[in-house]
């Protein structure tokens, strides 16, 4: 009696152990799945990163360029109010005069 009992948890061992053998290599199958997918995800999320670097990269050149052109415009401006006020001084200088 005790050889088929030794015998029938021997079998149950194996049908354990051949059960979380499944388990274990299933479980390695989705590892290296899900380490495949990590590294394709990190990166594209390298990419997108340096294309937006680039983006604001490219947003601050053109910032620096509009912030030139608007000193520039700024400066004309202020040369043609000083002209105008100098015109209109004559002007009126002239009328006083008169």
């Amino acid at each position: 009696m005790t050889q088929p009992t030794t015998e029938s948890r021997i079998d149950r061992l194996e049908a354990i152990a051949e059960t979380v053998l499944l388990a274990i290599q299933q479980q390695q199958q989705q590892i290296q799945s899900n380490q495949v997918e990590l590294r394709s995800t990190q990166t594209e999320m390298r990419q997108s990163i340096e294309d937006v670097v680039r983006m604001i990269a490219t947003l601050a050149e053109s910032a620096d360029e509009d912030r030139q052109l608007m000193i520039g415009m700024q400066t004309s401006i202020t040369g043609m109010q000083t002209e105008n006020r100098r015109i209109l001084d004559h002007l009126l200088n002239n009328r006083s005069d008169s």
